[in-house]
């Protein structure tokens, strides 16, 4: 059983009411769901441009907060953008201008940042065309990048349009797949590449399987385990009005990472010139549907997940046909009232184009069906839009965005910060052990109660989603919320770990316990003693005034017992309960959330049950 605890300091209406009360509640819905975003005009965020191409939302100086990557791909050649966020009271960002990362004169399209060595910190990889050999950048720690310049995964020379992190085979180390589009006035379709990790920062390209022998325009990709067997499969959206291409992963049918490819499938049939997918539960029945952004053809697609892999199509509403000149996507529950919505951009018009966005009105009316947003800043301002991205950079709980521009390979980039208020969220941070440290696969499942119902959501990490859009970090809007009654993470090692009662307005960071952590439930066989278990992870650092870290403390009990769990100081100065209550025999587990005012230093946790008593000794770091 899993529980959670936080530290702490020592009569009939008449008509006319009902139709104010009515009134009243009209207005309410229109101000929680009016679109509310401000457009950013200063700084170097929104001054820079050019002809930029894929936005990644990465902390990667490990400061607790959201920096920003921008590639360009002009023919001529230009530097990528790197933006460190400088973090409270502000949020502004300063311009890196002397990191390897943002030193070649490159013609990029897509990255995607993952930490493939698994020292601690995000590593990025960035595809580039014209023939070009692609980058890959080791994060040293703190934003100390090398360039690499001899190793497989840069030692080809093609078309590459963009490329994604991920561990297809199970192993704890993130795999790395490039799309490659070609040229089709010279080079003609293209083969894209698989390199498998071999856990000492080398790659082995694979060269067998339909996986990489087969010649396409790619333009995105995506690992998705879009079955739910528990392994990583392959989407790759197709343009020049191919079929997209669908790999099903047999890792756990038959014991080994092979691929076979699905041409029944409805997401490999009827192509549309695709440029990018976006997958995302919009109807928050615990699978991944998934969105494709067509630039030209039959409008957009949208598959909803039947379950076990099984996929509808379908073929009314306005975001299939709202289509024309899309280029990303991307899901994100901008309003946060528990439901995704989506944001398309579009580009390469003969005339300046607006974006979409479409709010999803499944928590209104039960029905997953989408409103076109058509008031606001961030939809009607024209221009060429290519990759985009969510994430929460001033940590106020919502989603803002960042967009690359490109119009005529002259146009800044644009940036509107969310301004919702009144709803509740939760944001989490995983930190992968057995699994990738990214924790990139990593499933998350929220339970809330919102509007009267209990309502489940479900977030995946990501090793890049739309048009070589990425952030590493899972948001969920919860509505009026103010506690998440459940929290689930399937870890791409297959573990599983539940918390309960978490407070919301919380950033979370989440460590996979280890290989004996406890699975949702008490075991069913009654343990042979009572054990009070070492926290993990242990020490705990506490970095700044909003990430609350968390700790998981295990116990196990031999029979039935009222167990007492208590938190001092180095002083014997009782700091926290974290429960007083009966338990049932078996091993049980408690989410310990450590706020920022906690000192650093050492702290002890006494656990009490009939006449077994134990203490641990718990260290809190900054």
């Amino acid at each position: 059983m899993t529980h959670s605890a936080r530290y702490h300091l020592p009569k009939k209406k008449n008509a006319r009411c009902k139709m104010l009360l009515a009134a009243l509640t009209v207005l309410l819905s229109t101000t929680l769901h009016a679109q509310t975003f401000t457009k950013i005009t200063t700084g170097a965020l929104v001054t820079d441009g050019g002809a930029s191409r894929s936005v990644t939302w990465v902390d990667y100086d490990n400061d607790n907060d959201l920096d920003l990557f921008v590639t360009n791909g002009p023919r001529s050649g230009q530097r990528a953008f790197l933006y460190r966020n400088d973090g409270p009271p502000n949020y502004t960002f300063t311009k890196i201008t002397d990191s390897p990362v943002v030193g070649d004169n490159a013609r990029s399209d897509g990255s995607s940042w993952g930490d493939y060595d698994n020292d601690g910190d995000a590593d990025a990889y960035v595809a580039t065309w014209y023939g070009d050999r692609n980058l890959f950048y080791d994060n040293g720690g703190a934003g100390a990048f090398t360039k690499i310049t001899a190793n497989t995964i840069v030692g080809d020379n093609d078309f590459s349009e963009t490329c994604s992190w991920g561990d297809y085979d199970n192993d704890g180390f993130l795999d790395l797949y490039v799309a490659n589009s070609g040229d089709a006035n010279s080079t003609g379709p293209q083969r894209n590449y698989l390199y498998h990790n071999n856990g000492n920062k080398t790659f082995t390209k694979i060269t067998t399987g339909a996986i990489v022998t087969d010649a396409f325009y790619s333009r995105g990709v995506n690992w998705v385990d879009y079955d739910d067997d528990g392994d990583f499969d392959m989407f790759v959206a197709n343009e020049e009005n191919q079929n997209n291409n669908l790999y099903r992963n047999l890792l756990k049918e038959s014991g080994t990472a092979s691929f076979e490819k699905d041409t029944s499938s409805p997401l490999a049939t009827g192509g549309g010139s695709s440029w990018s997918a976006s997958w995302g539960d919009y109807d928050n029945d615990g699978d991944l549907d998934v969105f494709v952004a067509n630039w030209s053809g039959p409008g957009n697609f949208l598959f909803r997940n039947e379950g076990a892999g099984t996929f509808t199509k379908i073929t009314s509403g306005v975001l299939i046909t709202d289509g024309g000149y899309s280029a990303c996507s991307g899901w994100g529950d901008y309003d946060n009232d528990g439901d995704l919505d989506l944001f398309v951009t579009k580009a390469y018009a003969s005339v300046q184009l607006r974006n979409s966005l479409f709010r999803n009105q499944l928590m209104e009316t039960g029905t997953p069906d989408f409103e076109k947003v058509t008031a606001g800043d961030l939809v009607n301002d024209l221009g060429w839009s290519y990759g985009f991205s969510w994430g929460d950079y001033d940590r106020d709980g919502d989603l803002d965005i960042f967009i690359a521009r490109t119009f005529n390979e002259a146009q800044n980039n644009a940036f509107f910060r969310n301004e919702t208020s009144g709803q509740h969220w939760l944001e989490i941070n995983c930190v992968g052990t057995t699994s990738n440290r990214s924790a990139i696969g990593a499933k998350l499942h929220v339970k809330a109660t919102i509007a009267g119902k209990a309502v489940w959501q479900r977030r995946d990490i990501e090793g890049q989603s739309g048009y070589c859009g990425q952030n590493l970090q899972a948001h969920f809007g919860v509505g009026e919320a103010t506690m998440i009654d459940s929290l689930k993470i399937v870890w791409p090692s297959g573990k599983v770990e539940v918390w309960r009662n978490i407070k919301a307005d919380t950033v979370l960071t989440l460590t996979e316990g280890p290989a004996s952590s406890v699975l949702e439930g008490a075991h069913e066989a009654a343990p042979h003693a009572f054990e009070l278990a070492q926290n993990f992870p242990n020490p705990l650092s506490v970095r700044d005034a909003l990430t609350q870290p968390a700790t998981m403390i295990r116990y196990t009990l031999q029979q039935p017992e009222t167990v007492s769990l208590i938190v001092y100081d180095l002083l014997g100065r009782e700091v926290a309960t974290l429960i007083n209550a009966p338990h049932s025999a078996g091993e049980h587990q408690i989410l310990f959330q450590i706020p920022s005012e906690a000192r650093a230093g050492t702290y002890f946790y006494r656990m009490t049950a009939g006449k077994f008593s134990a203490t641990k000794k718990l260290m809190v770091a900054r």
